[in-house]
Order: C-alpha cells, then sequence, then structure tokens
C-alpha cells in the first residue's frame, strides 16, 4: 500500500462518470446514474499511464440510496451502509461481483501493479437522504445549527460528539485500511465534523497505521480564509488539505487579469504590502507545516466552473476567441505544475472538458469524453482543443517528474507585480526558474532580475550559471552581470530548468 508524497500528480475521477462495459451514453442533463465502475477505471489505466499521473483518486464506493427526489447519487456521497461497496460501482469485467470491502482492496493491488496509487474519497459527516433509520437516532445532531450541528443540504447529519459515533466511524475506517487496503483518504466535507473526530483519528489510526494519508476537503476559498485552513494542518494533523485560495488565486489572476502581486506574493519593497497566498507558506511566521504538501488544483466538481469554462466565459467565440481560451488554460496548468504542492487534475481538464454550476452540480461532471480519445491513448487529430491542452498537460507531468526542485524546491520569489510572477523553486541538487507574463502583449523590453545571493546560495547561483535551458525551446537562460535577463510573451508561462521532458 502506498502513500501521496510530493513525487506524485493526483487525477480525480466521478467514478460514476469516467467509464464502465455497460455505461450509457446520455446527456449531461440527465441525473441518474450513468454507469461507470471501478472495473472501468482500471480498463482505463493505460490511458492514466499515457498522460503521466501517479495516483487516482475515486468518489466514495459506499452503498448508497437508490434516489433522492428526481436523482440518483451517482456521486456516491449519500451512504446507507459504510460498510459495504454499492453493487452498481462494479460490473464484473475487472473485479470479483462481491460488495465486500476486500473487493476495494482487489482494485487497489490492480492499480499499483501498474504504478498507480489510490486516493479513496471518505464520508463521516452525514448519511444519505432517507437513510436515518439505519442508524441508532441518537446519533444525529438535531435541529441543530451551524457549519458544524447543522444539516449539509438537508442529509441527517452525525454528531461526533457522541462517543459511540467516534467509535463507529474509527472502527469503519480501520476495516478499510486493512481489508479494503485503503492507504490513501481524502476526507469529504471536513470542516461541517466535529474537531473531536480528529483527535480521534490521529491517535488510534494514524498511531497503528502511520502509512495512513489523510487528505482533507476544507472548501473556504479566499486568501482571507487560510488561516481556517491552518487549523487542519498544523493542529488536527492532516497530512495534507486541498489548497483552494491558491486556487482562486490562479483563477483570478491567469484567467480574468487581476494582481499577481495582491493574489499570490508581494513583491517584499514595503512590510506593508498585502500579502498573497503564497506569502502564507512559511511556518515560521504562522503559515502552513508544510506548504510544499499542499494538494493544489484549479477546478473540481464542487466548485462554479472547470477552469476551460472560466476561460471560455472570458474569452467567447470561436477563431481568436477559442484561442485565447486555450492559451489561458495551458497557462494555469503551467502554473498548477510549477507552484509549490501536490498537482490534482480533475477528470477531463487534460482535454479541455467544460462543465458549469447552475441549480446543481451535474453540469460540472459530464461524462469522460472517450469518443476523442484514439487507441493511441491521445486525442485525435480532428479534435485540435483537446489534442493541444492533452500534450500541453502531459509534457508538464513529465517535465515535474524529471526535475526534483518542481517537486520538492523550496520557493524564493525574485519578481512580482501587477502583470509578472517571476520565482526560483531550489531543492539540493537541482534548479528552476519560472516567470509569468500575465499581459495580453509581449514584454516591450526584457526584465532584469537580481538573483541576490543574500538569499540564494552561492551553490545555486552557479547551478544557474552553468545554464538553465527553456523547457520547449532548450534555448538558454540570460545572465548577465548576476541578473536574469529574460522577455516572455503574453499570457504566457516559461520554465528554465536542467532537464527537459
Amino acid at each position: 500500500m502506498q502513500q501521496v508524497t510530493q513525487d506524485d500528480i493526483i487525477y480525480f475521477v466521478m467514478t460514476d462518470r469516467f467509464f464502465g462495459r455497460l455505461k450509457r451514453t446520455v446527456d449531461a442533463s440527465d441525473t441518474s446514474i450513468h454507469g461507470g465502475t471501478l472495473d472501468g477505471i482500471i480498463e482505463k489505466l493505460d490511458y492514466l499511464i499515457e498522460l503521466g499521473v501517479t495516483t487516482i483518486w475515486v468518489t466514495p464506493v459506499y452503498e448508497n440510496i437508490n434516489r433522492h427526489e428526481t436523482t440518483e447519487p451517482y456521486h456516491y456521497y449519500w451512504p446507507r451502509r459504510f460498510d459495504c461497496i454499492d453493487r452498481r460501482l462494479l460490473d464484473g469485467s475487472q473485479l470479483p461481483a462481491s460488495t465486500d470491502m476486500a473487493t476495494f482492496g482487489t482494485f487497489v493491488d490492480k492499480c499499483e501493479a501498474k504504478g498507480m496509487k489510490v486516493v479513496l474519497d471518505m464520508v463521516v459527516n452525514h448519511a444519505g437522504y432517507g437513510a436515518r433509520g439505519q442508524f441508532d437516532p441518537s446519533w444525529f445532531n438535531v435541529n441543530g445549527v451551524g457549519e458544524i450541528k447543522g444539516e449539509l443540504a438537508g442529509l441527517p447529519d452525525f454528531n461526533h460528539d457522541n462517543p459511540q459515533v467516534i467509535d463507529y466511524f474509527i472502527k469503519n475506517i480501520e476495516e478499510w485500511v486493512t481489508r479494503g487496503k485503503v492507504t490513501n483518504i481524502r476526507m469529504d466535507t471536513v470542516k461541517h465534523v466535529e474537531p473531536k473526530f480528529w483527535y480521534y483519528f490521529k491517535s488510534q489510526l494514524r498511531g497503528q497505521y502511520p502509512g495512513t494519508c489523510l487528505i482533507g476537503e476544507v472548501l473556504v476559498e479566499g486568501k482571507e480564509d487560510i488561516g481556517k485552513l491552518l487549523e487542519y494542518q498544523n493542529y488536527h494533523d492532516f497530512n495534507s488539505i486541498f489548497d483552494f485560495p491558491l486556487c482562486t488565486a490562479l483563477r483570478q489572476t491567469l484567467i480574468y487579469d487581476e494582481s499577481l502581486r495582491y493574489w499570490l506574493a508581494r513583491p517584499r519593497l514595503n512590510p506593508d504590502e498585502p500579502l498573497g497566498v503564497l506569502d502564507d507558506d512559511n511556518p515560521s511566521k504562522g503559515g502552513y507545516r508544510n506548504a510544499n504538501g499542499l494538494v493544489t488544483l484549479i477546478d473540481n466538481h464542487d466548485l462554479q466552473r472547470r477552469i476551460m469554462s472560466h476561460a471560455r466565459t472570458k474569452h467567447p467565440g470561436e477563431g481568436n476567441g477559442l484561442e485565447w481560451a486555450i492559451r489561458v488554460t495551458k497557462l494555469c496548468l503551467g502554473a498548477l505544475f510549477t507552484i509549490r504542492g501536490i498537482p490534482q487534475i480533475y477528470y477531463g481538464t487534460e482535454v479541455g472538458l467544460e462543465g458549469w454550476k447552475a441549480a446543481d452540480d451535474r453540469d460540472l461532471r459530464r461524462d469522460f469524453p472517450w469518443h476523442v480519445i484514439g487507441p493511441d491513448h491521445h486525442p485525435l487529430p480532428q479534435y485540435r482543443k483537446e489534442q493541444v491542452i492533452f500534450e500541453w498537460t502531459r509534457d508538464l507531468i513529465r517535465l515535474r517528474k524529471q526535475n526534483a526542485a518542481l517537486k520538492y524546491g523550496t520557493t524564493v520569489t525574485l519578481w512580482s507585480d501587477d502583470l509578472v510572477y517571476a520565482f526560483l523553486r531550489i531543492a539540493t541538487d537541482d534548479v528552476a526558474f519560472v516567470i509569468i507574463n500575465n499581459g495580453y502583449a509581449k514584454m516591450p523590453l526584457p526584465i532584469q532580475l537580481d538573483l541576490n545571493p543574500s538569499v540564494i546560495p552561492q551553490r545555486v547561483l552557479s547551478m544557474i550559471a552553468e545554464g538553465l535551458r527553456h523547457w520547449k525551446t532548450g534555448q538558454p537562460l540570460p545572465v548577465q552581470d548576476g541578473k536574469v535577463v529574460v522577455g516572455v510573451d503574453g499570457k504566457t508561462i516559461d520554465i528554465f530548468c536542467r532537464q527537459s521532458p
């Protein structure tokens, strides 16, 4: 069983919408179960391997309710039982038909045999609609109010101040760890769970199974909300949390043209500048315990739009509009794979899949467009948008895998203003230089950036002087008199490193 680390690239799949032998092809407006299965994921592992991802995160697998009003639980976040797999997630083609937890262990084995780690989505906050009767009635918050005690979207809300509830879920997760071979857990709706539960989790489960990795979903998106996220990594001892504030910052800047220095990192010209998201990375100044261990993202199944739909909102129409939308989507992906953290891709983002939140989330969770993928696991030539974004994403993944600086490096900001952000990623034996021009035109003159020896070790300066090369063109990074001298095209990220993909 393998734990997620900074070496990994996570690929998030909504299982029902991905692939299955008996999967139906229906419109995104259809809220029934479409038939994607765990077996179907195994069948498509070669596609994921070609893309380069190393870890697959799957939505919950618990037995769910049958229906709520007009919607089936295609997302599988509405459990009625927590001790078995929903049989609708199995089609018999790759896995045993048994809904026992051990079947998930077989799924993990098959994925790991191909070099793919697994993250399982888990729920402890609530049961599915109408499932309250499956449990002791004293286990639920009744008439509760607020973020923790109130019911999320009307779902029956477990009270984790009740020791029986804590004991049930700790034992349940232990069974998934031992029988289902679960090493990595993405925990749903963390901020809605009573904090006492996390104390028991880290005491009992983390103590007995120290290889268990807990990634928490705390859905707060503003840079002013970082203090809330810090609680879970720094005090509740989560291995990682999702960096939604960085997601917001990348979207607001790279898509919607807001200031890079306001959102990402201050230029450090005076102490009164507002802090950007990356300025909270320093634990000695009250920041994250380990910012490099955060899971970073540019879209997912709960946010307002997929990143390509944000790009099309800003740049509508065909022709020039589509070209700019592709360009800024590539810019967002470039930032995702070069800024600190463990990158997570939402299924279909690598081919420019779109999706919007309206009255509900169904359009955000469209079926994966397998019709655009050829037998070589690449988009077919007639699907140009999909092909361009796929190849860019694949190449970024290869670049990150080959460069220790991009996986493990400390971030040193060299320059930040409204339109330009330049930084180094420094590892023990590696360095990378990254610069973003968020303007729409090429820089009229090259920018000159000091390589300050009071901040940058001499060893790193020597590596830079020996020559970093552009990851695509192979052109050397110009360094003159202790300064990087570089010009960048509009809405472009340039990456210079010691190895190319």
